[in-house]
């Protein structure tokens, strides 16, 4: 059960620097990060070309259920602790607990991969560029850079935050509509090349790729079998991890009655134009077993058609999208920090803010752990200290997919709550609610049930239970200090709010007496 809190209002609280044409590209930019060139190649090999797209289209359908739920949450109970506020208010102070202190360890464990990422893609650039080859020193100090120049977008005007990943996004948009048009070009056989590896030699592909292999159509659209999208369905979630960004903003965005419901309905639209037409593009000319983690599978096909400008290109573009995912991943972390801390489920300096009306206490706090978590990193993956089957980048991946997902489905269950709870105290939610979520309850239902089940089956995957005792331990122990503080008579009985924000009491009443 929920704890009754004491409510302190402030006048001062998160500025509302991020301006509506922010959360677009913030909203649209926000799924693209390193992981969706790098990850998808190895999700295509392992699920074939037909499954591929029913998979991400099931995972796009899942995230369209918790944006717009999301955005129900936002509206109609304005507040600015992120989604932790929702969990503690309709799961519970020891839940959310959880959830908010999960996502946080999340965002520290992988966000420094991101920045490794970054200086490992500068590093590759440079060495296209001029031939030398950049030594281990160099990598760790782009990754320097890499973070040092997070701390200071993330201190400052939350402005900076908006206009910085909105440039970021756009660019990542711009090159996927080009692969999409190169990729177009390919299969109808306009685009002329003196090599040419897959699809024949000239001329139209059709499906000569898409459908290769022996065995009926439905046999070499899913060669890996139907179950096999359930057990990586984690793995395609991830994929997805940064839409809930445009909710965290929420709290500082100009007319988020209007800007952010818009941002988050239109979540399905850009699923379609930004995962199931590039990646519908690339079945029909790339073979789905030539995919895999080590590269862009966007950079891969184009060098494989002799467009050898694309290598380099892509590479540019998945170094910005690394940055722009540690940078959107940096900024809610960040604010989920400071939601567990207005709530009480944090220290309280924790949501101090600076001159810019930012959580500056919270961004200290949480870019400390990050460098530890960088330079340990970075000797694992570059000077070989430790060792084991799967590499920290995919590890990484996996636990931030596990995490990120239990934080959907909290939203998701948080809304379900609210509608009850509604009906309990005598309102009738088609008449009160000013933003709704559709398909209600059959979507929200759906999408819990689906994420639940795949984080179960996570532990059928290669190193999958290794990535399950893991993500349970970030979850676990956050919950026992928490439990075992409150048993010490440590944890605050008051929460902080804005002038402008309510809670769920103030808002709705009992009525269902009267």
């Amino acid at each position: 059960m929920t704890e009754e809190r004491i409510v302190n209002r402030s006048e001062r609280t998160l500025n509302r620097g991020i301006m509506p044409w922010h959360v677009s590209f913030i909203a649209l930019g926000g799924i693209i990060g390193s992981c969706y060139f790098l990850e998808l190649g190895d999700t295509y090999a392992s699920l074939g070309p037909g499954a591929v797209l029913v998979t991400y289209a099931i995972a796009g359908l899942t995230i369209f259920g918790v944006m717009q739920s999301f955005a129900e949450l936002l509206v109609n109970i304005p507040r600015r602790g992120s989604f932790v506020s929702y969990t503690r208010e309709f799961m519970g102070d020891t839940a959310s607990a959880g959830i908010g202190w999960a996502f946080w360890a999340n965002w520290v464990c992988y966000i420094p991969s991101e920045a490794l990422a970054t200086a490992i893609f500068v590093n590759s650039l440079i060495r296209d560029i001029s031939g030398k080859e950049m030594g281990v020193g160099y990598t760790f100090l782009w990754g320097v850079l890499a973070l040092t120049l997070l701390t200071f977008i993330n201190v400052f005007h939350v402005k900076c935050f908006g206009y910085v990943e909105s440039i970021m996004a756009i660019i990542k948009i711009i090159s996927i509509a080009l692969f999409v048009i190169c990729g177009v070009c390919i299969w109808l056989g306009l685009a002329a090349s003196d090599v040419r590896e897959w699809g024949g030699n000239e001329g139209f592909i059709g499906t000569s790729i898409m459908l290769a292999g022996e065995g009926s159509v439905l046999e070499k659209l899913f060669p890996e079998g139907g179950f096999v999208m359930i057990t990586i369905m984690i793995w395609t979630l991830v994929n997805f991890q940064g839409s809930e960004i445009v909710g965290l903003s929420a709290a500082e965005t100009q007319n988020p009655e209007k800007n952010v419901p818009l941002a988050c309905k239109r979540v399905a639209f850009r699923i379609i134009l930004i995962y199931l037409v590039p990646i519908f593009v690339l079945s029909l000319i790339m073979p789905y077993f030539e995919g895999n983690i080590e590269k862009s599978v966007f950079a891969d096909t184009l060098y494989h058609y002799g467009f050898g400008w694309g290598s380099q290109v892509f590479t540019i573009v998945t170094m910005i999208a690394a940055f722009s995912c540690a940078n959107s991943g940096f900024y809610g972390t960040v604010r989920s920090l400071y939601g567990l801390s207005v709530e009480g489920l944090a220290p309280k300096f924790l949501s101090n803010l600076n001159r810019f009306n930012t959580p500056q206490n919270a961004t200290l706090f949480t870019i400390v752990p990050i460098w530890i978590v960088f330079v340990l990193g970075f000797g694992v993956e570059q000077l070989g200290w430790g060792g084991g089957d799967m590499p920290l980048y995919t590890a990484l991946v996996g636990i931030s997919g596990f995490t990120g997902t239990l934080c959907w489905v909290g939203i998701l269950y948080s809304q379900i709550k609210f509608r009850k709870r509604l009906i309990q105290r005598g309102y009738d939610p088609n008449e009160v609610l000013t933003v709704k979520a559709v398909w209600y309850p059959w979507l929200e239902y759906f999408a819990v049930i689906l994420q639940v089940a795949a984080m179960i089956m996570l532990v059928f995957e290669d190193g999958g239970l290794n990535i399950f005792i893991l993500s349970m331990i970030i979850i676990i122990v956050p919950i026992a200090i928490y439990v075992t503080q409150k048993k010490r008579g440590k944890i605050r009985t008051s929460i902080s709010i804005g002038a402008d924000e309510v809670t769920f009491d103030e808002k709705f009443p009992d009525r269902s007496h009267k």
